[in-house]
């Protein structure tokens, strides 16, 4: 069991800083790492502190993380409104990059962990970085597919104009009309087909109604010819938030066995 220890990391992208907290096993040279992929308006510290956990029962296994904030969210720079889909990945790419030079880091053992529209994030990201040994997905937006009918109908102009800004806030934060048309277009199918040698993890709760179970059917249905083991969890009695506390806690379990099998 290693103890833990906490450094806040700034790192720069476009003149934006981004905040995070790395956490590194004490007296451990070589840690493999984790990066924390957050949702869409979320933060680097999840819902009821669960990355939090998650990170530090990973240190006590010999695990490093990194949980950080994107732009536009969280104590990070930039503005959520001023977003669009490819700028979560830049942000995710400049994170793994700093992993891969960091004294202590092993750059040949990083993982991701990421959950809801931070799923789509680590995909397309893992699938350009090409040094990523493992991937856990918490509920993970497959595409746009599910929100489609509700943006037809924003394009329509058949809601005012105050309802259509309702329907384009997440959490409180208001995103833009170029977002929305982004994220509509979004498919991990490409990305994750190329992720085929990469092991993953899948957790997904039946009672999810932001991110619906298709979503989780379309990433098996990929995983299919995957040559790297998948691990496909389905929890009867959970959310997206992961509200129900034991099945939350038979998710955190996992993600850290997970963890500890594939970046050995």
């Amino acid at each position: 069991m290693h103890q833990e220890q906490r450094e806040s990391i700034t790192l720069e992208i476009k003149g934006m800083k981004l905040f995070g907290l790395l956490h590194t096993p004490v007296n451990l040279s070589n840690a493999p790492c984790v990066f924390f992929c957050h949702g869409l308006a979320g933060n680097k510290i999840g819902k009821d502190r669960v990355y939090v956990e998650i990170a530090s029962k990973l240190c006590r296994e010999g695990i490093a993380s990194f949980r950080m904030d994107f732009r536009g969210s969280g104590d990070s720079d930039g503005a959520f409104s001023e977003m669009l889909p490819e700028y979560y990945v830049e942000d995710a790419l400049a994170a793994l990059n700093f992993l891969t030079t960091r004294k202590g880091i092993d750059p040949d053992r990083l993982g991701i962990m990421a959950r809801s529209f931070g799923g789509p994030v680590a995909v397309e990201a893992a699938a350009q970085h090409k040094r990523i040994k493992s991937l856990t997905l918490w509920c993970p937006m497959f595409s746009g597919e599910q929100w489609r009918d509700h943006w037809q109908l924003l394009l329509s102009h058949s809601v005012d104009a105050k309802k259509a800004g309702e329907m384009m806030r997440i959490n409180g934060q208001q995103g833009s009309t170029e977002f929305f048309e982004r994220f509509m277009r979004i498919s991990v199918e490409n990305p994750l087909k190329e992720l085929s040698s990469i092991p993953l993890l899948h957790i997904h709760g039946e009672e999810d109604t932001k991110v619906t179970m298709q979503h989780a059917h379309d990433y098996e249905r990929i995983r299919k010819g995957a040559s790297a083991p998948s691990r496909f969890i389905r929890l009867p009695k959970t959310d997206h938030d992961f509200s129900h506390f034991d099945e939350k806690q038979r998710s955190i379990d996992e993600t850290i066995q997970w963890f500890k099998e594939t970046l050995k």
